[in-house]
């Protein structure tokens, strides 16, 4: 029996909002009303004291960002969990602790090209890239031509190759009422026969 050389990884990540403190009005930093369709809207502002808000390897305007050690991308965290994982290696918490100074505000997209690269030197590719993100705001909908854009540039492969959808929580959990916001990413790699799609 031949043994496929393909193989399946899975990523999945979460991070707080940056929300105001308890002797903070809630109301400073989250406009709470109704959209067109009668749905509960929460738009975030961003604060004078939070760290911007990276997803997907973007920068996200006027939106407050994530409690993180690194720039707290959840999206490229996701996925290069998923890399790393389909290649059968440490997660991104073992090769990039976040107890140390040295991974301190460190760019998600360099850990995701070093994760790529790592897979690269065992002898896979990618395949393809499913990413969901699961947040009540910002909207992802907006962003996703430009993530995929920007993971495209940093793994060098096309566009074609990664998909992104956009959820809500229906105002269920921590996620559903706006403080923080989660990822699922599957990724499918395979033995590189010296194809690598520039």
């Amino acid at each position: 029996m031949t043994m496929t050389t393909l193989k399946i990884g899975h990523g999945y990540d979460i991070h707080k909002f940056a929300l105001p403190t308890e002797n903070q009005d809630v109301q400073d930093v989250i406009d709470i009303g109704f959209d067109k369709n009668n749905k509960l809207f929460l738009q975030i502002k961003q604060n004078e004291n939070s760290k911007p808000l990276y997803l997907g390897g973007i920068l996200i305007e006027n939106h407050c960002g994530t409690v993180a050690h690194s720039d707290g991308d959840v999206v490229l965290h996701s996925l290069t969990d998923a890399l790393l994982g389909a290649a059968g290696l440490d997660d991104i918490g073992t090769l990039f602790p976040d107890n140390i100074e040295s991974t301190k505000d460190i760019s998600s997209v360099f850990m995701l090209q070093e994760a790529h690269r790592m897979i690269q030197n065992k002898g896979y590719c990618i395949i393809n890239i499913d990413i969901t993100v699961i947040t009540q705001t910002p909207k992802i909908k907006a962003y996703k031509a430009q993530m995929t854009l920007a993971i495209s540039n940093a793994l060098k492969i096309q566009q074609s190759c990664i998909n992104i959808k956009g959820k809500t929580k229906e105002g269920m959990d921590s996620v559903g009422r706006g403080e923080a916001i989660e990822c699922f990413s599957v990724c499918l790699i395979n033995k590189n026969n010296n194809k690598i799609i520039e």
